[in-house]
């Protein structure tokens, strides 16, 4: 378009051209399609700043009657139109109240005559809008207005997170221990400066690649695993590992991993922390201590793996003091007390000096931020916990961080966990075979509902145990199986009173199993309850659990209370093995 249409009353006529009208007319279509290709306004005035085409779009921005934007209409009028009307922002991108009427119109008719002027205003709060003001040299005019408003928010974004990057990087380089930070694909995404020091890498050379030319090949094929393993399940795991850091000759060193973050975003987040300068690299890794749960609610160490190694306790609160310590010592550990960071600070120095080596602390989450501190300076391994937690939590978050817990690949249905009554004892004993020992074990023929079996479909180890410990203790038989396949012939087989079916099960899912379940001409007959157990309470997971089949959900990480109450609402009159012995 070489130039814009005259507007109305000046001289139509152009050369060579015999209907001026109706090119008038194209031109403003074109210029229409323009200005919604570009979600934009468009406002164009001739030299004497009379408006000869106004886009449809232009109310949007200018609110004002239909009529400010016919073709003839001074650009003067438009202007004070929006001035009277108080949108002073959108009409110029800037708050000018201190200016009469006449002034600020002589000032933005000033702004329209600059061969480029360009500003951004935020109306409303909420609306940002841009104006491109530009003078042709045949003195024709025009003003485009685009919303801004989607950019900003993601500038905005876009520094925030820069900020939270900044911030995380300077947490992490503050702590006194290596920390690496690895995404989904387990590539390393941040590194704080001690483990650069540690491992003499640069963090440049260091993110973007794997842990694999970072430590050992034995070390990183075994950190590689259990991070794995977190990704997919979300349970922490510790383990020991021989590790050279810092130069000096392998020594074991406490890796803790865990995954933080949102489905879809997570992290693996793993610290490296010293276990101590007696441990005997050699010794195989160690296994679980057996334990139970007493009648009280609490457990009890049933061999002596833990026996000599030191818990310290941080807590102000003497009874938590009291119901901490008791439980730490049923599991074999030397433990004491201490209140404050005063007490703690003496503490450490006194074991600093005679050599004395603190394997955990275990701090109450109500006392200052320095208790943490002061244990991150000495490289100390702790785990915060509310009085609440004691009696769920504490026991196998401390058998977790100090008997290095974690899952060990085994082929596929080598082992199950089974249930046999002990005619001596008053609770069933957990046993573990081989898929061939079990299968030379005469099975019994099974009554038409046990009225106090409980079938577990679970197939991580660490959850495995939480469910022995918690349906031990509360008084339930059980049979634990490792796959969806399993679970639905073991409820076949054993018609159980209820069936824990965790979602996430290998080959056949826990959905796919409840349906087969619900499927078979046993269950019609029965119609076993079926409780799904979820990490995340997404609705959908929910949903997908109840279209499936199941009659309730809960949720990990599980408590007696919970489990037991869910087991209460669906089968009232199950029994129990301490009440029927």
């Amino acid at each position: 378009m070489s130039e814009f249409p005259p507007a109305p009353g000046q001289d139509k006529r152009r050369q060579g051209h015999d209907n001026p009208s109706a090119e008038a007319a194209l031109d403003a279509a074109l210029l229409d399609a323009v200005s919604e290709a570009f979600s934009s306004a468009f406002i164009v005035y001739d030299r004497n700043d009379h408006l000869i085409f106004a886009s449809r779009s232009a109310r949007q921005f200018l609110p004002l009657p239909a009529s400010f934007f016919a073709p003839g209409t001074r650009l003067r009028d438009v202007l004070g139109a929006a001035y009277d009307l108080g949108l002073r922002h959108a009409a110029s991108g800037q708050a000018e109240a201190a200016l009469s009427r006449e002034e600020w119109l002589t000032r933005q008719i000033a702004a329209h005559w600059k061969e480029r002027y360009e500003i951004q205003s935020c109306d409303d709060g909420k609306r940002w809008t841009r104006f491109s003001k530009r003078r042709l040299p045949s003195g024709f005019g025009f003003c485009v207005m685009s919303d801004i408003t989607e950019q900003k928010r993601r500038e905005e974004q876009w520094r925030a997170d820069i900020e939270r990057v900044q911030l995380t990087e300077e947490i992490l380089d503050n702590l006194a221990h290596p920390v690496f930070v690895q995404d989904r694909n387990l590539q390393l995404v941040a590194v704080n400066k001690v483990f650069c020091s540690a491992i003499s890498v640069g963090a440049d050379n260091a993110l973007g690649g794997t842990i694999a030319p970072l430590f050992e090949a034995e070390v990183a094929q075994r950190l590689t695993t259990v991070s794995r393993q977190v990704l997919e399940t979300g349970v922490t795991s510790s383990l020991t590992l021989p590790m050279r850091l810092y130069g000096d000759p392998p020594r074991p060193i406490l890796a803790h991993v865990q995954r933080v973050g949102t489905p879809g975003r997570y992290l693996i987040v793993a610290s490296l922390g010293e276990v101590g300068s007696g441990a005997d690299l050699q010794s195989p890794p160690v296994e679980v201590p057996e334990t139970r749960q007493d009648e009280g609610g609490g457990y009890a160490a049933v061999d002596g793996r833990l026996i000599g190694r030191k818990a310290l306790l941080i807590t102000g609160d003497r009874e938590f003091e009291a119901r901490a310590l008791e439980i730490l010592q049923l599991l074999g550990l030397d433990s004491c007390c201490v209140r404050n960071d005063d007490e703690l600070d003496a503490f450490l120095s006194v074991a600093r000096s005679v050599g004395v080596v603190i394997d955990l602390a275990i701090v109450d989450v109500d006392l200052d931020m320095q208790c943490l501190e002061l244990l991150q300076a000495v490289d100390i391994d702790y785990l915060t916990l509310a009085e609440n937690e004691i009696a769920t939590d504490l026991a196998f978050t401390v058998l977790d961080r100090l008997t290095a817990l974690q899952a060990r690949p085994s082929p596929a249905d080598d082992w199950e966990i089974t249930t046999e009554d002990v005619p001596a004892a008053p609770e069933p004993a957990v046993i573990m075979r081989t898929a061939e020992q079990a299968a030379a074990v005469p099975v019994k023929p099974a009554p038409p509902r046990q009225p106090s079996l409980v079938l577990v479909a679970e197939d991580n180890e660490i959850n495995q145990i939480v469910f022995s410990q918690i349906l031990e203790g509360l008084g339930y038989a059980y049979r634990i199986c490792a796959d969806g396949e399993t679970a639905v012939s073991l409820c076949t087989e054993l018609k159980p009173a209820i069936v824990l079916m965790d979602v996430t099960l290998p080959g056949l899912n826990g959905f796919e199993a409840a349906r087969r379940i619900r499927q078979s001409s046993e269950d019609a007959r029965l119609s076993t309850p079926i409780i799904g157990v979820l990490a995340q309470a997404f609705d959908r997971d929910r949903e997908a659990c109840f279209a499936s089949g199941m009659n309730d959900v809960i949720l990990k990480p599980l408590s007696p209370d919970v489990v037991d109450q869910a087991i209460r609402r669906l089968v009232p009159d199950i029994a129990r093995l301490a009440s029927t012995a």
